[in-house]
Formats: C-alpha cells, sequence, structure tokens
C-alpha cells in the first residue's frame, strides 16, 4: 500500500497531469494526485496530495523532489498526516486565552445589551452606512453643538519653518556684489 504525500508551495497554475509528470519523471509510480480546491472562490489553493504506489516511491519523492521547481516554485514535500476525527482537538495543544472566539459579549445568546432591547445596541440596530442621522429628540445632536453636518472639517494652517533654506545656509547672511578690490 502506498503512502500519502504532502506537496506545498505549489504555483496556482499546476494542474494535477503537470504534478503526476514530475514524479513520473523520477520513475515513481503515482497512484493519485489531488489539488486541494478553495471552496468559495474554486481556485487552487497552493498545495496538493499525491499517493504512490510503494513506500520506496515515498521516500525517494520526498529525497528527490523536495526543493524541486516546478513552474518557478520549489516544491514542499513531506509525509502528509492523518486528518484528525471532527471534533478532535488539533495538533499543538490548547491555546492560551478564554475559550473559542475570545471572551463572551454583552447581548446575543447571554442576555440583552444595556439600554435597549435585546440584540440591539444603545443606538439601536446596526445600520449600512450612508448620510448622517438627522439630529435626536429636541434638537440634541450628540456629535456635539459645532459640528458640521457635511464636507471636510476645517484644519489649521502650517506654521513656516523659521529653519534657513539650504541657500541661505551656504552663503551665510553675506553677499559678494561681484567687484574685486586690488589694493
Amino acid at each position: 500500500m502506498g503512502t500519502r504525500l504532502f506537496v506545498g508551495n505549489l504555483s496556482y497554475t499546476v494542474n494535477e497531469q503537470e504534478l503526476k509528470d514530475a514524479f513520473q519523471a523520477e520513475q515513481i509510480e503515482v497512484r493519485s494526485v489531488r489539488i486541494a480546491m478553495d471552496r468559495e472562490t474554486g481556485r487552487p489553493r497552493g498545495f496538493a496530495f499525491v499517493e504512490t504506489e510503494t513506500e520506496q516511491g515515498t521516500k525517494q519523492a520526498i529525497e528527490k523532489l523536495a526543493g524541486r521547481l516546478v513552474a518557478g516554485r520549489a516544491l514542499i514535500i513531506e509525509e502528509a498526516q492523518a486528518r484528525p476525527a471532527p471534533g478532535a482537538p488539533r495538533p499543538g495543544g490548547p491555546r492560551p486565552g478564554p475559550g473559542p472566539g475570545g471572551p463572551p459579549r454583552a447581548g446575543g445568546p447571554s442576555g440583552p445589551r444595556p439600554g435597549g432591547p435585546p440584540g440591539m445596541g444603545p443606538g439601536g440596530p446596526p445600520r449600512a452606512f450612508g448620510p448622517p442621522r438627522p439630529p435626536g429628540p429636541g434638537g440634541f445632536d450628540p456629535r456635539g453643538p459645532d459640528r458640521k453636518p457635511e464636507g471636510r472639517r476645517d484644519r489649521p494652517e502650517k506654521k513656516k519653518s523659521t529653519r534657513p533654506k539650504p541657500e541661505e545656509r551656504e552663503r551665510g547672511n553675506w553677499h559678494w556684489s561681484g567687484i574685486l578690490d586690488d589694493d
């Protein structure tokens, strides 16, 4: 029975036949080649799994093809590790910090957020970006009384530098009139 190999650092343009040809060029019998594809985009993910016919073929592939250029990229070849069972912990041990997803947040399944109905923030439901909200009840604008409703805010003028310009530094405060005095 053959062994599965992980082949990494693949160019996105390499197809299964080209990868199979690279193995067969080294007289390694290949049972199957499967390039991993992205579920959402349908594009290659940059790695593949190759199953060889013999254990000896697996060892030869690691020795001969690791670092070999295929479509301009150096291959990484290792023995594939068994996929963990669904729900089993992944290798590397537990990660530090609170459980999966970070610390619990206010709202959601743990209870309502302060200042509003369950699942709503203090300002109400989330909204899409768009024009600014009109002032609240009583003409009160929570963003401030002197906030301009539209346009950019005014920036203060830049201060002028007191440092002398390079040409002024070179000649200092003196100025040569161009007249030679032959006394």
